[in-house]
């Protein structure tokens, strides 16, 4: 008979080898159904208990998930529409202003404002041409052009 193993205030009886027996060689002991509750039982519920609750998780965060990826897409998908729309609005602002600027900067409608005015062409004696200079200093670009057209200037009383 095996020896009683007391945990939690109840009985189990441990058989064969892990109640310290010694294994027959060849001979198999014979075990009345009565000898023992068994240590594998409860191993294998919990097993099935972990499995079932593994199942019941995936199977309540499963359709979770597959809502919130097609809400992700659809909100993705309206911002994308809206931004779509915003392009095709700018891109007709941006035709609408360059054949507004085309119109505006037409000769023949300069022309006709300049002659409104009483303007007439310049003869050949009336343009001067003036060369600018880049200063010899460090500076460079159009800060150095404007600070010589405030503050200096050469012979001729224009800009250098």
């Amino acid at each position: 008979m095996a020896t009683p193993y007391i945990y939690n205030n109840t009985a189990i009886r441990l058989t064969g080898i892990a109640a310290g027996g010694v294994k027959s060689k060849g001979k198999s002991q014979s075990r009345s159904k009565g000898d023992d509750i068994g240590i594998a039982q409860p191993v294998v519920r919990l097993r099935s208990v972990l499995i079932g609750i593994c199942a019941l998780a995936v199977c309540m965060i499963g359709p979770l998930v597959l809502v919130w990826t097609q809400s992700y897409i659809n909100q993705v998908s309206l911002r994308l529409e809206s931004k779509t729309e915003a392009l095709a609005a700018v891109n007709s602002e941006i035709t609408a202003l360059n054949l507004e600027c085309g119109r505006l900067s037409s000769t023949a409608r300069i022309e006709r404002i300049a002659r409104a005015r009483g303007l007439e062409y310049p003869m050949s004696g009336q343009i001067e041409v003036w060369e600018v200079r880049m200063p010899q200093s460090g500076e460079s670009g159009l800060f150095a052009y404007l600070k010589q057209t405030f503050f200096g200037s050469d012979k001729s009383g224009g800009p250098l």
